[in-house]
């Protein structure tokens, strides 16, 4: 039998450095971002939700949160700030749900049923609506964001799996097709409506969508190439080579113009300048990767992967800066054991708290630090 484990890293600051443990008193200042990371291990079928601190070291195990008879796989996770609210993609054959975790009392509240291989989650705060891409029928179904009662439900294309949204337009991207062919579906979050799709090269994947010019970068499924899409024009505009077939995630430095590439097999993480397209370096990356985000506080790039999570430190103080690459850096791993469960076990997210107003940040951790003591007592 498997045992699966759910894992939420937290970032946290006090003074810049030191880690506020929720199971006290005194509140800290706020964290700037929030990460995720699921993983399997052998035993008994059980979920757990693990909530992790930061400090100089890249994670700390703050609190675990059990989901009982979750089947299967997960994937992409979504956040509800302001009701404290994770939503969970499990993709299990035997399960087909969107799982809510209530993060204020620390314990799955619901879960959503007739998905058909829900992979991308999108939870939309200005319209409290949540998106799931299903990869069966090739639908983004629409819930409300309170009752979970089915609003719409969209056919978007074949595979329909990520997710990236633009805030300034409130278009919602989902990537759908195969190797062969692919594109972007827009959907407009205000009115529910599939208002066009954007043709790509193969199907695309780590949609990371640039705030300064209107492009989005893209993995191109089965391609050695990367996309680059024009949303102006509407039509993927160039494609970058990478060299090998396996890249499957990207994560977005924009203020210092780097694209980082995480590759499957081999297991390495290319960087690219994404004012020439050209690549400035590449180091190992985690193996199985899944997914891949750049933490700018921190100056690091997450990998997670069948390794569970890994990290390293990186510059981007100057374009011509690359990530260090020392053989004495040492990675911070999580337990997912490769030789069970294979590649894409472990999936995280990100998601920014500063986003919201002062006040709400201080509320949210004073009542997390209240709640968790409590739970302890």
């Amino acid at each position: 039998m498997k045992k699966l484990i759910l894992i939420l890293l937290l970032p946290v600051f006090v003074g810049g450095t030191d880690v506020v443990n929720f199971g006290s008193d005194t509140p800290g200042t706020v964290p700037k971002r929030w990460s995720a990371l699921m993983t399997h291990q052998g035993g008994a079928p059980k979920w757990v939700l693990s909530i992790y601190g930061q400090d100089k070291s890249p994670l700390k195990l703050i609190q675990r949160v059990p989901m009982p008879n979750v089947k299967g796989r997960l994937d992409h996770f979504a956040v509800d700030l302001e009701g404290r609210r994770l939503f969970v993609a499990a993709l299990g054959d035997d399960q087909n749900t969107v799982e809510v975790i209530d993060l204020k009392m620390g314990k799955r509240i619901f879960s959503i049923p007739g998905q058909s291989k829900p992979q991308g989650v999108f939870y939309s705060p200005d319209f409290k609506k949540l998106f799931v891409a299903n990869g069966t029928d090739g639908t983004c179904k629409i819930f409300a964001g309170d009752t979970f009662k089915l609003i719409d439900n969209l056919p978007i294309g074949t595979d329909a799996d990520h997710l990236g949204y633009d805030p300034a337009a409130k278009y919602l991207y989902v990537g759908f097709g195969d190797a062969k062919s692919g594109g972007l579906a827009v959907i407009d979050t205000r009115s529910n409506k599939h208002i066009t799709d954007i043709k790509t090269d193969a199907r695309p994947g780590g949609i990371k969508i640039e705030k300064s010019r209107p492009q989005i970068y893209v993995t191109l499924s089965g391609a050695t190439r990367l996309g680059v899409v024009d949303l102006k024009k509407r039509e993927q505009v160039v494609a970058w080579p990478t060299g090998v077939q396996a890249s499957v995630a990207l994560a977005l430095d924009e203020s210092h113009h780097r694209l980082f590439d995480g590759v499957r097999d081999p297991a390495k993480l290319i960087v690219l300048d994404t004012e020439s397209g050209k690549q400035v370096s590449q180091v190992e990356g985690v193996s199985g990767i899944d997914d891949l985000w750049y933490d700018a506080s921190h100056k690091r790039v997450y990998a997670s992967g069948v390794e569970g999570l890994k990290w390293r430190p990186c510059t981007s103080i100057s374009k011509k800066t690359q990530i260090i690459t020392k053989s004495s850096e040492r990675f911070q791993r999580r337990q997912a054991p490769a030789r069970r469960f294979g590649r894409r076990n472990s999936i995280a997210f990100t998601s920014p708290l500063h986003q919201m107003t002062k006040k709400k940040q201080q509320s949210w951790f004073s009542s997390r630090s209240r709640e968790s003591a409590s739970r302890k007592q």
